[in-house]
């Protein structure tokens, strides 16, 4: 007999009813946040690192604020220093310029006392020819007058005579006389409608009221007057 045509039975099937579907059991998930990520070493070592960090900003942030300060301080002294030498260099200069002026006043002070000290030299130096300019004078003067005298330091009476030799100004007699008592320099003309005279004193007392006069508004109360 032969064999039918069986399927063998196989143990993974089931007879009836499908079995219901087994459904897994839900697991519970755990936040990210709430797991421990880090040991206590690197918590520690974190720790550390951040304080550093904290130190080092602190640190430069202290040297920046301190040389903030200091370079305003220093630029304060600069300011304070630069005032007082400005104002040191405004008093030298205006000391200078008062010593300048004292000086300049002393050295005007000194000329117009060499000038009053010279002028009865210079005079003299002078008188020759002053004494021949006004007896020049004194001939025009006359005009047609019969006499004109000239009286004079016996000292320029040669002088005068031989410049006035010759001379056709004066058409009446010329009378020269030396006179001791009169200063070289003086020189008294007279004729019969007037009279010319030069006396050297009164050129000296002029010089001598204008040398005090200059060196009165020249020089400062509280220097002592040159004298030469």
């Amino acid at each position: 007999m032969a064999a039918s045509s069986y399927p063998r039975y196989r143990f993974d099937h089931a007879f009836g009813a499908p079995a219901a579907a087994a459904v897994p059991e839900p697991v519970e998930t755990v936040d990210p946040l709430d797991r421990p990520s880090l040991s206590e070493r690197q918590h520690r070592a974190a720790l550390a690192e951040a304080q550093q960090a904290a130190q080092a900003d602190g640190l430069a942030l202290g040297r920046r604020e301190g040389e903030l300060a200091a370079c305003r301080r220093i630029e304060a002294e600069l300011s304070a220093t630069l005032d007082g030498l400005a104002q040191r260099m405004a008093g030298l200069d205006a000391g200078h310029a008062a010593l300048m002026e004292r000086l300049e006043a002393q050295g005007a002070c000194v000329l117009v006392a060499l000038v009053r000290r010279m002028a009865p030299r210079l005079l003299d130096r002078v008188a020759r020819d002053e004494v021949e300019r006004l007896a020049a004078d004194a001939l025009r003067a006359a005009g047609q007058a019969p006499l004109l005298t000239l009286r004079l330091h016996p000292s320029l009476c040669r002088p005068l005579e031989e410049r006035l030799a010759g001379q056709e100004v004066f058409k009446g007699r010329l009378d020269i006389q030396g006179d001791p008592a009169l200063a070289v320099g003086a020189l008294e003309a007279s004729w019969g409608a007037g009279s010319v005279s030069r006396d050297p004193a009164d050129f000296e007392a002029a010089v001598a009221a204008l040398a005090d006069r200059a060196i009165a508004a020249l020089h400062p109360p509280s220097d002592p007057i040159p004298s030469i």
